[in-house]
């Protein structure tokens, strides 16, 4: 029996279906942009393309948010995660979905839309509800051995997004909206100094849309020597036939329930 990852982007569901030793199947599911509810539009996307209701082994959902903390495990069951959402931004918009990611000391806790993951955890029950960035954080901790330092960067169409480990531990991790590329180089570098990583000897690896991340690539080894595309891991072949295109939000999807 197959896996289902599903990324949902805010303006779109992106899917992959995995496993079962055959060929993976991923693709693109926009929103109706003219309905202002925004769990009524995910709700169509979902009953309009039948195949998402089918029988899967696992499934791993994950919803953007822009409010969100990481805080370290030991501060945060439920109803502390609350009163820090509440303390940190004013005004939630929903319910607090509290992630913890394995293979670390922290949990992600975001301000979600009540509705939808009522809805998600309804239609696919078992199914894992995480904030987008808890599956990079996962596949950072795992790629990068403790003796690397190492600033991954994932980017959109619309977001950068940012995870930094040091000998193997999370040191920072954060989503950035831009306009231009030249924002992308900005907050990376900010980054880099910020955490203290060297641009002789430590790794920035880029991953998500292909034209840009190579674009990025470029402007930043004017900066920093080891800056390169991220290597597609070995793991991925475990996921099926053709893993190799998998986009990287799908990925690390996947990953995280294996």
């Amino acid at each position: 029996m197959p896996s289902l990852a599903l990324d949902f982007t805010g303006k779109s569901i992106d899917y992959l279906v995995y496993g079962n030793g055959e060929k993976v199947e991923c693709g693109h599911l926009a929103l109706d942009s003219t309905l202002d509810d925004y769990r009524r539009a995910v709700e169509n996307a979902v009953y309009d393309n039948a195949f998402l209701l089918s029988d899967y082994k696992s499934i791993t959902a994950a919803i953007h948010s822009s409010h969100f903390l990481i805080l370290p495990q030991e501060l945060s069951d439920a109803a502390m995660a609350r009163k820090m959402m509440e303390a940190s931004f004013t005004r939630l918009e929903g319910d607090v979905l509290l992630c913890n990611v394995e293979g670390t000391q922290a949990s992600v806790a975001c301000d979600v839309d009540g509705g939808v993951v009522a809805f998600l955890r309804r239609t696919f029950p078992g199914a894992a509800v995480l904030h987008h960035l808890a599956p990079i954080i996962a596949y950072c901790i795992r790629a990068y051995g403790e003796d690397t330092a190492c600033l991954h960067l994932s980017i959109d169409d619309s977001q950068a997004h940012i995870v930094v480990v040091k000998q193997g531990a999370l040191q920072l991790a954060n989503t950035y909206p831009y306009h231009s590329l030249d924002d992308v180089v900005y907050y990376a570098l900010n980054v880099w100094k910020t955490c203290g990583l060297d641009a002789r000897r430590d790794m920035l690896r880029l991953s998500g849309d292909n034209a840009l991340r190579s674009q990025l690539a470029e402007q930043l080894r004017q900066w920093i020597a080891n800056a390169m595309p991220e290597v597609m891991p070995a793991q991925a072949l475990q996921l099926g036939r053709d893993a190799m295109g998998i986009p990287f939000n799908l990925l690390t999807l996947a990953l995280f329930q294996s």
